[in-house]
């Protein structure tokens, strides 16, 4: 059913576990699994990047290149498979599916708080634009 699957992570809390459980998902259907980190950099940091102080946003990208490098060895992911962007997460997460051509995202949820999921979530925003298939994990797996 799926052949190509694309795992949103935001390496945070519970990003380890997160990822197995796409890892498990993406061999029940034996199908090429990508992970993608997006960087989105805070409004002060692009004014800051506007005005020429651009360093720190490649010091955070190598950073999160390492780890997902680590991810992926632990999780046997190809690092052709492991994708590190910088920019708007919704944007780079649906427009990286459609290039790979991906029947699935999986993405996690991590609210603990009472708000509605629409008032606060980037995987709303995915799950209402994508054209593919939207599966959310569990964030809160304490």
């Amino acid at each position: 059913m799926y052949t190509h699957i694309l795992h949103a992570t935001d390496l945070s809390e519970n990003h380890f576990q997160m990822c197995q459980q796409a890892v498990d998902i993406a061999k029940r259907f034996d199908a090429k699994l990508y992970l993608l980190h997006v960087i989105e950099p805070p409004t002060s940091l692009q004014l800051a990047q506007g005005l020429g102080f651009a360093e720190f946003e490649k010091k955070v990208k190598d950073d999160a290149e390492i780890v997902m490098r680590i991810l992926g060895e632990a999780l046997n992911i190809p690092q052709e498979q492991q994708i590190v962007e910088i920019g708007s997460i919704k944007t780079h997460v649906l427009d990286k599916a459609r290039a790979l051509d991906c029947g699935l995202i999986i993405i996690g949820g991590h609210s603990k708080s009472r708000l509605p999921a629409f008032l606060e979530s980037t995987a709303h925003l995915i799950i209402r634009d994508a054209t593919c298939d939207v599966f959310t994990l569990n964030g809160a797996l304490d």
